[in-house]
């Protein structure tokens, strides 16, 4: 049975193998999204306020200098990035620890074109976020995960998963069963809608829409093989502040265009390709299966927003194309 490893063990016996890759992350510049910026997440002041519902009302709260613009995604295969008429994402992050130790997001996507088809939430070719926790700054490892790194696959539509979620590393080759549990409550909350409604189930949408994705995760160390309830939460705590370990993270966002689309044609055989895999992983994170790194800031480390979350995300976009 696979039991937490205490990473600074782990890094003694690696120490001495020239090809570990493992516990060796690239600096910050090479690391995080198209441009290297530091990415943040702000201390819930009030976890039990946060609804996780698809609205943003319950993000106020938070400091809109801190948004993830859409100026920071890249595309991971590096084919050309589309227009803000074509998808724009903004992003609010978030966490608490203490009793809590979770991981707390609120995401808007506009797209012109949604593509919603089949009965399975994971869908390459259509639209699908996917998103990890790394807690360990292990790097990633599948097939079968390594324990360390831990994602899930969301999308809307009328899907067979339960809330729209599933735990990607729960129940394949070398992987405990167990864990398809940490895709369901009271591991994973989530909420997903899109407007307008009518778009929710479409197989292909081209009128344009926005996708709210909210959720929050409790962030656990390690896949331990009995499943989450036998496994030790991560202290959010103990790595927070400007100067704390951070808290390593990635968002993937499949960009569906359907089948007519010229839009990321192959490179090689200039094929439309219809879709694009977009990522907040820096170039070298990419490569070396690293994921995005986040400061924590506590409270009173960031200014509580006074407007609405509405307006934190235009003034968020206005700021972060400035830095």
């Amino acid at each position: 049975m696979r039991k937490l490893f205490i990473s600074g063990i782990v890094g003694l016996v690696l120490a001495g193998s020239a090809s570990a890759q493992f516990f060796d992350p690239p600096a910050l510049a090479d690391r995080n999204g198209s441009q290297g910026f530091p990415f943040y997440m702000l201390e819930v002041p009030n976890p039990a306020s946060m609804n996780m519902d698809g609205f943003s009302d319950d993000w106020g709260w938070f400091d809109p200098e801190y948004t993830l613009t859409m100026d920071e995604w890249r595309d991971e295969g590096d084919r050309p990035a589309p227009s803000r008429g074509d998808l724009n994402i903004t992003t609010f992050m978030g966490w608490k620890g203490g009793t809590e130790n979770r991981w707390y997001v609120f995401m808007e996507a506009f797209d012109d074109v949604l593509v919603h088809d089949g009965t399975s939430v994971e869908r390459w070719n259509g639209d699908m976020l996917q998103v990890g926790h790394d807690p360990q700054d292990h790097g990633r490892e599948r097939s079968p995960a390594s324990g360390y790194t831990m994602e899930w696959l969301m999308a809307p539509g009328d899907v067979t998963e339960p809330n729209n979620v599933r735990f990607r590393y729960g129940g394949g080759e070398g992987e405990s069963a167990n864990w398809a549990a940490y895709g369901e409550e009271p591991w994973v909350q989530t909420g997903i809608r899109v407007d307008p409604p009518e778009a929710w189930a479409a197989d292909l949408w081209t009128d344009g829409g926005t996708t709210y994705y909210e959720f929050s995760i409790k962030v656990l160390a390690f896949q331990d093989d009995a499943g989450p309830a036998a496994s030790a939460e991560w202290d959010m705590d103990a790595v927070a502040g400007p100067d704390g370990a951070g808290f390593p993270f990635a968002f993937w966002y499949e960009d569906g265009e359907g089948p007519d689309s010229s839009f990321s044609p192959d490179p090689e055989t200039g094929e439309p390709g219809g879709r694009n895999d977009w990522t907040v992983r820096g170039p070298e994170a990419s490569g070396r299966q690293y994921y995005s790194l986040a400061t924590l800031l506590r409270i009173g480390e960031y200014t509580a927003g006074s407007s609405t979350a509405v307006e934190s995300s235009t003034w968020g976009n206005i700021k972060n194309s400035l830095r």
